[in-house]
C-alpha cells in the first residue's frame, strides 16, 4: 500500500468519526466502509493518536466504538480503561518474570 493510499484511508477514517462519545462508530462499521479488517483499524487508530496527535477516544461499553474526543471528561473516560489494561498487563509480565521455571 502506498503512503498516499494510506493517508487517504486515514483521512476517511477520521472523517467518519463523530464528535463526542454519544454515538461512536463501531470498529466493524469502519472496517466494512474502508474495506479492511478490525485489526487494521485498531492499528490505524493507534497511528493516528501516537503519530498524528488525533484525539480519538473509544467506548468499550454499549454503544461501543470510536469517536473524536471533545471534552476533558471524554478524554478521561477514554484513558481510564487503557490505563487499567496496561496496569494488568504489567502485573502479568511481573508475575511471569517471578515464576521459578525449575520447580
Amino acid at each position: 500500500m502506498s503512503e498516499e493510499t494510506l493517508t487517504d484511508q486515514l483521512e476517511q477514517l477520521v472523517a467518519m468519526l463523530p464528535k463526542g462519545a454519544e454515538k461512536p462508530v463501531s470498529i466493524a462499521d469502519i472496517a466494512t466502509r474502508l474495506n479492511t479488517n478490525k485489526r487494521t483499524i485498531t492499528a490505524w487508530v493507534a497511528l493516528l493518536i501516537n503519530q498524528k496527535g488525533v484525539s480519538i477516544g473509544s467506548r468499550r461499553s454499549a454503544p461501543s466504538g470510536y469517536y473524536l474526543i471533545t471534552s476533558d471528561e471524554e478524554r478521561n473516560n477514554a484513558i481510564a480503561p487503557i490505563t487499567a489494561q496496561a496496569l494488568e498487563e504489567l502485573k502479568r509480565a511481573e508475575k511471569l518474570r517471578s515464576i521459578d521455571l525449575h520447580t
